[in-house]
């Protein structure tokens, strides 16, 4: 299985996130995942929000508190790279959290700042990961 990340955001911003990934690349419903294919880079979507049920209520609870009620995407994903450019369009101006599946919740403006800071930041390689 490729890595994968978790877009957690407020139904509003949900919204925007899926359009935009829907006009990202050349989209393809599917099963378990949609597909997006964008340059060299293909990428597995589920908008399904099935994945909060691997969350326990106290990651549920921490995720409410900092941004409310919310929905969740699945990205699975090549590689950094890929998922850098991806999200740089995906969550531009947008509030949520990105779960890094690595033991990080990083609100989205963090995560861009981060990676214009740090050009080949890789949270699978940090402190918490």
């Amino acid at each position: 299985m490729r890595p994968t990340i978790v877009l957690l955001s407020p139904p509003g911003s949900h919204q925007h996130i899926v359009a935009r990934l829907r006009q990202a690349g050349a989209y393809t419903e599917d099963e378990p995942f949609d597909r997006l294919d964008r340059g060299e880079c293909s990428y597995g979507v589920d908008t399904s929000g099935d994945v909060l049920d691997e969350f326990d209520e106290e990651e549920l609870d921490e995720i409410r508190r900092r941004i409310g009620e919310f929905r969740a995407i699945t990205l699975e994903y090549p590689g950094v790279s890929c998922i850098r450019d991806l999200l740089g369009e995906a969550v531009q101006g947008l509030s949520g959290l990105l779960d890094t599946n690595y033991g990080e919740l990083i609100a989205y403006e963090e995560v861009l700042e981060r990676f214009r800071s740090e050009p080949l930041w890789d949270w699978r390689f940090t402190e918490g990961g």
